[in-house]
């Protein structure tokens, strides 16, 4: 395991912003299947939150008219304050629900941002002709996906985050242990996102801020986690890595793409554009590939599918050129 280090978070929140402004110097990105992509996104952003904040708003409305007719005095007071607080905590929920139908979709139809983060990683290359090519090897590669299977393994995992959230909501409203709920989740966040040292600075200094900032932020740290393995999906995909490669994978980088993936976390958590902004992280991505990684080559790539195939050399070829005959033979039929 890397050591983490500030350094590290530093450099990796600068590459984010620089990222970004390659993507926007990007003449390709303002190119009309690009712009499309784009526009799809803002269209659905404004769809999503115009519904979810209109079937929440309308009974909370409701229900003060309700009370405004029917109670008086004291218990109206208590009772709008019951409201606008759960007003607030409904709000928060329905501005992360945009964001988790962008990522629901990436499964179903993950082609457009897929194009993204490719088109930036040629035009770095196009920038950067010097160094051994990121698009060309990896578009190279041959690779399958499952999107029933994919789009299960998300719901699992966002139905388990749904459930842990509202698990700590109800551990923090009991006595005495209440206020230790999200300093200590704060700091198993961190621990798992950035290591020991970390985790016991987070957790105490969360011990001291009020429960509504603490909150926002465990919800951030566990947001960023599963953020950059969703910005770098195209990478693993192509590079046909399994969950322990992936896992080793991060955990020699955590500090930069800490860094990074706070500062796109801050984009995409922008209200209106936020799913404008996560088509832009995700381009910007690609950047931040090219920093932590060296480029891709066939060799690498074939060692690491001789490595979790555990095959030898030479059965791994007879099987790519049995696969190239079967091919050809398809090709002639």
């Amino acid at each position: 395991m890397a050591r983490w280090t500030l350094t590290g978070l530093k450099e990796g929140a600068i590459d984010a912003v620089q990222g970004i402004a390659i993507v926007l110097q990007n003449p390709n990105i303002r190119k009309q299947r690009f712009l499309k992509i784009f526009v799809y996104l803002s269209i659905t952003s404004f769809i999503l939150l115009g519904l979810t904040n209109v079937l929440i708003a309308i009974p909370i409305r409701i229900a003060r008219f309700v009370l405004w007719v029917f109670t008086n005095g004291d218990k109206l007071s208590k009772t709008q304050e019951i409201l606008d607080s759960t007003y607030q905590s409904v709000q928060e929920i329905v501005a992360s629900v945009p964001f988790l139908a962008l990522l629901l979709m990436r499964y179903i139809y993950p082609k457009p941002l897929d194009d993204l983060f490719m088109e930036s990683l040629r035009y770095l290359d196009h920038l950067n002709p010097h160094r051994g090519p990121y698009a060309s090897v990896l578009a190279q590669q041959k690779f399958k996906r499952n999107h029933r299977l994919d789009m299960k393994q998300y719901v699992m995992r966002t139905w388990k985050k749904v459930r842990l959230g509202i698990l700590l909501l109800i551990l923090s409203m009991l006595p005495v242990v209440g206020r230790f709920v999200f300093p200590a989740a704060g700091a198993y966040t961190s621990y798992k996102a950035l290591g020991k040292t970390q985790a016991i600075a987070v957790g105490v200094c969360f011990f001291f801020l009020p429960q509504w900032a603490t909150m926002k932020l465990v919800r951030a740290l566990i947001g960023m986690r599963s953020l950059m393995r969703e910005l770098l999906a195209p990478y693993f995909v192509r590079m046909q890595m399994s969950h322990k490669e992936k896992r080793r994978w991060f955990s020699g980088r955590k500090d930069e793409l800490f860094g990074f993936s706070a500062i796109a976390y801050i984009v995409i958590r922008l209200p209106i554009v936020g799913i404008l902004g996560y088509g832009i992280a995700q381009a910007a991505s690609a950047y931040m590939l090219t920093i932590v990684t060296e480029p891709p080559s066939k060799e690498t790539i074939f060692k690491q599918r001789l490595d979790e195939q555990g095959n030898s050399v030479d059965d791994l070829h007879v099987a790519e050129r049995e696969e190239d005959k079967n091919n050809s033979n398809k090709k002639m039929d």
